[in-house]
């Protein structure tokens, strides 16, 4: 019974992200991982994304603080991010990088620079909703 409770608050708390936007669709093919009991793959993809992002963000931010900025070389870092959230559903990280691409396109360093600021901050609150996936 217990088990079923847990079950029941998973699913709603999962069905809040989509209704908030953080996750879309894709993510239920991840989440279907956890619920045929393959919970370690399930785990080990959130974790990759999250470390990966995180390592490609710090990236972003230090690049663009040198002063050629080479915004190719932004472009393909902000792609990677957008890649990744897109195979793994997260919505709200893929679209922020929307910005951040067309920052690049634009050559402005200040649109770049919110840009990232607004990425991270979608970036941060979705790894700490799925985080709560992980532990569960």
């Amino acid at each position: 019974m217990a088990l079923s409770i847990v079950k029941g608050l998973l699913e709603q708390y999962v069905q809040s992200l989509f209704n908030e936007g953080i996750i879309n669709e894709r993510f239920s093919h991840i989440q279907h991982l956890k619920m045929v009991g393959r919970t370690e793959h399930f785990v080990q993809l959130i974790n990759s994304y999250c470390l990966d992002v995180e390592s490609i963000l710090a990236q972003l931010a230090s690049s663009i603080d040198l002063p050629d900025v080479d915004f190719s070389k932004l472009a393909a870092r902000a792609a990677e991010v957008t890649e990744r959230s897109s195979r793994i559903g997260a919505e709200r990280v893929r679209l922020a990088c929307v910005d951040l691409m067309q920052a690049c396109e634009q050559m402005q360093k200040q649109k770049f620079l919110l840009a990232l600021d607004w990425t991270k901050t979608e970036f941060t609150q979705t790894q700490n909703k799925l985080q709560v996936l992980v532990q569960v």
